[in-house]
């Protein structure tokens, strides 16, 4: 299975709770599912790892992020014309549809409703219920 994650789920990964988030991470690390991405979410996650407000430790940030690049399948991804809550939201529908992926995955789904027609969007959650 190939997915889109936003960045709201992929940060919530990394915090120790049993959340469905930190389940996809693990199963991410355990290479269950292909990660699929542009160098614009790519540069996204880059950035928000390396907050120092978060507090992850510098070297276990570098080695998620060589991981990524290793095993995460990086597209160019096509332009769409969507009408989206928030136009930040469509890096990752473009990076969805243009890799065909099984879903994208957010918390958000509400700011996703326009691009439903054109993948799908799932919860964490939804994602164990529905696919894993």
């Amino acid at each position: 299975m190939t997915f889109v994650i936003c960045t709201d789920v992929f940060m919530q990964g990394f915090v120790p709770n049993g959340s469905y988030s930190m389940r996809l991470m693990d199963y991410l690390s355990d290479e269950r599912f292909i990660l699929a991405l542009d160098d614009r979410i790519y540069f996204e996650y880059v950035a928000m790892l390396r907050r120092q407000r978060f507090g992850f430790d510098k070297n276990d940030v570098n080695y998620f992020l060589k991981f990524i690049k290793e095993t995460a399948k990086f597209v160019t991804a096509e332009k769409l014309k969507i009408s989206l809550i928030d136009l930040h939201y469509l890096k990752f529908v473009e990076a969805a549809k243009s890799v065909k992926a099984d879903a994208l995955i957010t918390k958000n789904t509400n700011g996703f409703k326009s691009a439903i027609g054109v993948i799908p969007v799932l919860t964490p959650r939804e994602v164990f219920e529905k696919l894993i």
